[in-house]
């Protein structure tokens, strides 16, 4: 395989394995336990079949969208341990992602750097995910910040 990565296996192939430390891009391409909720949503995308339609006027066909103020159809899921990827983490996947105009999911488990540094910084293209545990105190101030910015 040579030259630039045509889908996702061969971006994962070409440039994943080059770039990341190995520890890194097997914390990234796995699974958790036995890999089984893995394994099935990949059975899943590859039991979608997009039906080609043929001899249909598709001139006047608008396929734009808009969600959370962003035409980019995509969504980075929040997940945490960025810093395996780049040393500023969570900050870098919310600066790329402001850059794109693409929404930027961010676990609430995120200690690596404060959540509201990066809700302040990239407010209009984050999203939140939020574990609830017995211990709030890792996030209590942040909670209440949140909700003084969204008033």
């Amino acid at each position: 395989m040579a030259g630039e990565p045509v889908d996702v296996n061969e971006f994962e192939e070409l440039v994943a394995t080059q770039v990341l430390p190995k520890i890194s891009y097997d914390f990234f391409s796995g699974g958790a336990e036995d890999q089984h909720t893995l394994k099935e949503n990949i059975e899943a995308f590859h039991r979608i079949i997009i039906q080609p339609t043929i001899l249909v006027d598709v001139s006047r066909i608008d396929m734009s969208t808009v969600i959370h103020k962003t035409s980019a159809p995509i969504m980075i899921a929040p997940t945490m341990m960025h810093k395996f990827a780049h040393p500023e983490g969570e900050i870098t996947t919310a600066r790329g992602a402001a850059s794109c105009n693409v929404i930027a999911g961010l676990s609430f488990t995120c200690k690596a750097v404060g959540f509201i540094q990066i809700f302040v910084t990239y407010y209009s293209q984050l999203s939140l995910s939020s574990y609830v545990n017995n211990d709030f105190s890792c996030f209590a101030t942040d909670t209440v910040l949140l909700f003084i910015l969204c008033q």
